[in-house]
């Protein structure tokens, strides 16, 4: 029985991989979340590893200890061009406090902030920023969910189609993998609170982002580092601008997200590899 299982998922591993991710996961958050559900936030960590660790785990079924090391070089492959960093830094923050300025220029919405963790002073946030970033990463979503959706699910469906699609696919995915945390009230709050209609879009369109960043550094640190910045700015500190429960910035960051990924798309074509003349490796 057990033999028969690991030569489907040799012969099948991008299915096996999207099976293992939902297994592990929602066997984990379901339950919890209805039977207990004022916990679930305590168990969104371990359920997020799923897609890592179903990478990992795949890799080692198919490939051993000689594919687990390939994969772990690209895990830690750094030297990708600066601009890239600036990228995957950067880019959402500008991102988000475009649609700040917009939503309180045109709807009288709150104007930009950045909203610190309590006990953090103002003049302290250059030295905060870095240490949640960092925070972010390791007992957040980047490094627990990119290894397995970049890392391994992007290359594979690459095999079959430009990145373009692969991404769109990956990210629909994405979306009905965290929908536990719709069904069940306590867990909003790891969604952002954002609208199932709004966290889809805007979803769907980092899948893309992150994708080209992949596929143009063959770097797996590269998308976790973009994650990471989109949870530090959109969620720690706040950027996204929901007061009251206005989505109007939302919606705007939405838009320019989209306005992106549509010029990622027009310049580079569906495969989203850099044109050489301008790339920015």
């Amino acid at each position: 029985m057990l033999g028969s299982i690991a030569e489907w998922m040799k012969k099948y591993p991008t299915p096996s991989f999207f099976l293992l991710t939902f297994l592990v996961a929602w066997c984990i958050w379901l339950p919890v979340g209805f039977l207990a559900p004022e916990y679930l936030l305590l168990v969104v960590i371990p359920g997020a590893w799923a897609p890592s660790l179903a990478s990992f785990f795949l890799t080692w079924l198919i490939d051993g200890r000689e594919g687990i090391r390939r994969f772990l070089r690209r895990v830690v492959h750094w030297r990708v061009g600066f601009r890239w960093y600036l990228v995957v830094l950067f880019s959402i923050a500008f991102i988000a406090f475009l649609a700040q300025g917009l939503n309180a220029w045109l709807f009288g919405g709150a104007r930009i902030s950045i909203n610190l963790p309590d006990g953090i002073p103002e003049n302290g946030l250059l030295i905060a920023i870095p240490i949640i970033l960092i925070v972010n990463i390791f007992l957040g979503g980047p490094l627990a969910e990119d290894i397995g959706w970049r890392g391994y699910a992007l290359p594979k469906l690459r095999q079959r189609m430009d990145a373009f699609s692969a991404s769109l696919i990956i990210g629909v995915v994405w979306v009905i993998w965290h929908l536990p945390f719709f069904w069940i009230p306590e867990g909003r709050s790891a969604v952002g609170n954002i609208p199932l209609l709004w966290f889809g879009l805007m979803t769907i369109a980092w899948s893309v982002l992150f994708a080209w960043v992949y596929v143009n550094t063959e770097s797996i640190l590269m998308p976790v580092l973009f994650h990471a910045a989109v949870n530090t700015t959109l969620g720690t500190l706040g950027v996204f601008g929901q007061p009251n429960g206005s989505l109007s910035s939302v919606m705007i960051n939405t838009f320019f997200t989209w306005v992106v990924v549509g010029l990622i798309v027009a310049f580079n074509g569906k495969d989203l590899i850099a044109n050489k003349k301008s790339s920015l490796g």
